[in-house]
Formats: C-alpha cells, sequence, structure tokens
C-alpha cells in the first residue's frame, strides 16, 4: 500500500533522503498569487510564461486580474496579434464581440477566452490597457521575426508613458531572460529579455515560468512539485543548478542552469 504523500515528504526531509524535494522544502501552497502581486509591485515588466492549452493558467491569470491596480500595473499585454487590437478593445468596452477575435491556434481554446471574458468583466477603473502585441501571422515571412516585434511594442508602451508597470503574459520560451543557442546553429536570434535589456539597462524585469506537472514528464520542477496540491511559487536560484526545465528540450538551446532562463517558476 503506497504511503500518502505527506508522508513521504516528511520521511525525505527528516530521514536524510537527498531527494531534491527534500533539499529544497516542500513550497507554500497558498502563496501564489501574493508571489506574483509582489513580484509585479517590485519590476517595470512581469514576464508570465504559459504552457498553452493549460486550463489552470488562464484560470489563475483571471482570479489575479482585480488586483492588478492595487500594485500600479498599467497594461497587460498579450500573445494575440497586434492585428486584433480593434476587435480587443471593442470587446472589451461593449462586452460583445469575442468570436471576432482571432487567436493563434496555440492558445485558442476556452480557457483563454475566458480570461479574456473576465478582462471584459472587470470594472473600467481595475482593468489595465491591454495590448495584442504579437506579430500578425501575415507578417512571419517579413524582416521581423516575434521576439523582435514584441520587444518592439513593450518598449513604445515604456517610450509613451515612462511609468508603465507591464503584465506580459507569453508562451514560456518568450519570457526567458537569454536564448544561449546551439553554437552550431546559423541563426541566433535574442530572447525578448535581452532586446529589451539592451535597448532600456534601466528596465527593471522578471521571468515567470509556469509549469503544469503532469504534462511535464522531462521537468524536474514538474514532476518534484507538480504532485503537491496547490501551486508551487518558487525563486529560482543556484540551489537548482542541477535542475532541469523540461520546456528547454524543444529547441537548440546550450545546458543552462534554471536560474539564468528566469527568475521564478509556478508549478501547478
Amino acid at each position: 500500500m503506497r504511503k500518502p504523500l505527506c508522508l513521504i515528504l516528511y520521511l525525505m526531509l527528516f530521514n536524510g533522503d537527498p531527494c531534491p524535494v527534500a533539499a529544497h522544502g516542500p513550497p507554500a501552497q497558498t502563496s501564489a498569487q501574493r508571489y506574483v502581486l509582489e513580484k509585479l509591485r517590485r519590476h517595470d515588466a512581469l514576464f508570465m510564461g504559459t504552457t498553452h492549452q493549460q486550463p489552470e493558467i488562464p484560470a489563475f491569470m483571471a482570479a489575479l486580474l482585480p488586483h492588478l491596480r492595487s500594485v500600479g500595473v498599467t497594461h497587460l499585454a498579450l500573445e494575440i496579434a497586434a492585428d486584433q487590437q480593434t476587435h480587443l478593445d471593442h470587446f472589451l468596452t461593449t462586452g460583445r464581440g469575442l468570436e471576432t477575435i482571432q487567436l493563434h491556434p496555440s492558445i485558442d481554446f476556452p480557457g483563454y477566452r475566458q480570461l479574456l471574458q473576465a478582462l471584459a468583466d472587470l470594472p473600467p477603473d481595475l482593468r489595465p490597457e491591454v495590448k495584442a502585441l504579437d506579430l500578425p501571422p501575415d507578417a512571419y515571412d517579413g524582416p521581423l521575426d516575434r521576439d523582435a516585434y514584441i520587444a518592439a511594442g513593450l518598449l513604445e508602451i515604456f517610450q509613451a508613458r515612462p511609468d508603465a508597470k507591464i503584465l506580459v503574459e507569453l508562451g514560456s520560451l518568450h519570457v526567458l531572460r537569454k536564448l544561449p543557442w546551439a553554437q552550431r546553429l546559423a541563426q541566433r536570434p535574442e530572447a525578448i529579455r535581452t532586446r529589451l535589456q539592451t535597448t532600456r539597462p534601466d528596465l527593471r524585469l522578471f521571468s515567470i515560468v509556469q509549469i503544469v506537472g503532469h504534462t511535464e514528464p522531462h521537468c524536474d520542477f514538474g514532476r518534484y512539485y507538480g504532485p503537491l496540491p496547490g501551486i508551487a511559487a518558487l525563486d529560482l536560484d543556484a540551489r537548482f543548478a542541477d535542475w532541469h526545465l523540461g520546456l528547454t528540450r524543444c529547441i537548440a538551446l546550450q545546458p543552462t542552469p534554471p536560474h539564468e532562463l528566469a527568475e521564478g517558476v509556478l508549478v501547478y
């Protein structure tokens, strides 16, 4: 008969088991929202990396929305093509026309549209300005790559409003602090964070990768924190240097400690 998870954790903590869960301690399960809001309070832009098509993540983001104004958030930037801004504005203003907003197939699922509905349901004085930030699909073959386009859009927000505080929700590969590409690659585009920091070194930036544990069998964070109840909110630092972020398996990056790629992680 298998022992309950809490008993297993207890035995690992007090019997010297070297398992990483024991080494780092069980996370605080009820503080994820407080964790994110505190990071927003202290930074100019907070990047929330999402795993697409996972309902837990937009549900968490929707619950976060009513609190954004309290920590000074002025803008919410989403991975929606910029040519949908008019449709997005109309929907947020009138509450009608959600179906007219065209979303990339990777993010178009009921959970994401429920997040947009939650935005429309917010009182206007609590809703930050919502920006569709992504490169339109018909421009994919043009001179700009998506990350360059998104970085330029964020810089425009800061140029137009120097006191802006932006919550940015993108796929997790777009929020990494840097992209240490394998040397064999002919093209090695820079990360959004790299572009922003180069142009505006004064900006205080912070990236959080969100992981749904049961979908990440090759991610150490998903395997060790995913089975726990609630949401684990963790600062990444050198303690996790030997851990692996599963999301990096699908692109040709050099082996890099997680804390060099992001500052925080949420594990559902």
